[in-house]
């Protein structure tokens, strides 16, 4: 009876050892369709995030530039600007980031500096390189536009509307 038990144990046994293999190669069969557009997106060139990125460097100095213009109004004195009673402005070249690579210009406008309700706008430029074909490369400047109305609040001027539209990126110049 013993040995009835163990050869009905090793014959299931053996059975069930081949169906292992079996599961995997159908699992495999099945993946293969999903896996196989991954694996040839794999062997494509990456996309550039380059130019993303240029446009929201662009965007940050140019709120940058109106933060600068606030902290001036505030504890500084912006007559010492170019301009006059109407419009004051000010540019800074070659911004540069913490590793010291260049990052782009602001320039800052403040109209009606002297009155109620002066406006602040300024605008970022970044370069951007693109590489078309092979050989060729493109240089654009990429601009954003920062907009904010101020108000008193006290002894320091607030910001009271600050404008951002998804339409003031523009592409100033290009060259091959």
């Amino acid at each position: 009876m013993i040995k009835n038990l163990n050869r009905e144990y090793f014959e299931r046994h053996a059975l069930q050892k081949g169906s292992s293999l079996v599961v995997g190669v159908v699992f495999i069969a099945l993946m293969l369709p999903l896996a196989l557009p991954v694996l040839l997106e794999l062997k494509s060139p990456p996309t550039s995030v380059d130019k993303p990125s240029k446009y929201a460097a662009a965007l940050t100095l140019a709120q940058a530039g109106i933060e600068k213009a606030i902290w001036e109004m505030n504890n500084g004195d912006i007559s010492s600007w170019e301009g006059d009673y109407v419009l004051r402005t000010r540019t800074l070249f070659s911004l540069r980031d913490s590793s010291g690579k260049e990052t782009g210009d602001v320039e800052i406008r403040v109209k009606w500096p002297y009155e109620q309700y002066p406006i602040v706008e300024a605008v970022g430029r970044v370069v951007y390189s693109s590489s078309i074909k092979k050989g060729t490369t493109t240089r654009f400047i990429v601009e954003r536009k920062a907009r904010t109305v101020l108000q008193r609040d006290g002894y320091t001027w607030v910001s009271v509307f600050p404008e951002l539209s998804p339409k003031s990126v523009t592409v100033v110049k290009g060259s091959l």
